[in-house]
């Protein structure tokens, strides 16, 4: 049977399948609009009420300087024969901006992984194996996501909640918003939309009373074979935690052996921009 694959490309592969964090939409660029009568189109398409709700969600998550959130997540994993095979994940994240990031998280067959920043580095620990791995990377959040993402090729569902630039990602890259119902069987009213972008399509429910976090994800990887869904649960949000620096600290325990990182260089011709830093 084949198991997760949100890997990344190299000997960390066990561990930062743990970070599994919407996933392309964070990475690619997005194409520019060929004339005024496209975008009008997609315009079309974007509805307003729809666009108020999630536009709200956004500028809530962008600018809080610190949240914590529980995270209960399921995934697909498409066998050789089509058939999908679903896994789950528990993760318990800490965001305290600019530079502080820590991620616990449990899969459905126990195994316990830990990723943290610090604005140094990037620390990402297999409890299971008793092993970790450091990269030094300097800079903010922001910086440590793209990175991941960008260069590293780690693969992060919902790593896009996590950006101060949430609310200009998602004008750039949504195609079309619906407006699909009010929904009063979640654990609060949500506000229950329906997106695409050119990668994926997207449910998300927003809460429609006190803050308007996020309450539930369900993305659709239609570019990959079998089309296989990532689906998450929100829970215990809390948007002014007492969060202290050592929380975001990288320790590792006694015995754990540190084992390198190989990452993948991006080739680009001579004189290119591409690939440099932003």
């Amino acid at each position: 049977m084949n198991g997760p694959r949100w890997l990344i490309r190299s000997a960390l592969c066990p561990v930062l399948c743990a970070f599994a964090l919407v996933g392309p939409v964070c990475g690619a660029e997005a194409p520019p609009s060929d004339s005024p009568s496209q975008a009008v189109e997609q315009d079309e398409l974007i509805d307003d009420e729809a666009m108020t709700v999630l536009t709200r969600m956004a500028d809530t998550l962008a600018q809080a300087q610190r949240f914590t959130v529980t995270i209960r997540a399921s995934y697909d994993v498409v066998q050789d024969t089509g058939e999908k095979i679903t896994f789950g994940e528990r993760r318990a994240l800490t965001l305290n901006r600019p530079d502080g990031l820590r991620v616990e998280a449990q899969e459905s067959d126990g195994k316990r992984s830990l990723v943290t920043f610090d604005g140094k580095a990037i620390s990402v620990f297999n409890a299971d194996e008793n092993v970790y791995a450091q990269i030094e990377r300097a800079g903010t959040i922001d910086d440590a996501v793209r990175y991941l993402v960008q260069d590293l090729r780690v693969r992060l569902p919902l790593a896009l909640l996590l950006v101060s630039t949430l609310p200009d990602e998602l004008e750039q890259r949504l195609q079309s918003l619906d407006y699909v119902e009010r929904d009063t069987l979640t654990a609060v009213p949500t506000d229950h939309l329906a997106g695409r972008t050119e990668d994926v399509d997207f449910q998300i429910w927003i809460a429609t009373e006190g803050p308007p976090l996020p309450q539930r994800v369900t993305i659709t990887y239609k570019a990959d074979e079998g089309e296989p869904q990532y689906r998450a649960d929100f829970s215990d949000w809390n948007l002014n935690p007492d969060v202290q620096p050592a929380q975001l600290a990288f320790h590792p325990p006694d015995g754990a052996e540190r084992i390198p990182v190989m990452i993948r260089v991006r080739r680009t011709a001579p004189g290119s921009s591409e690939g440099a830093p932003k």
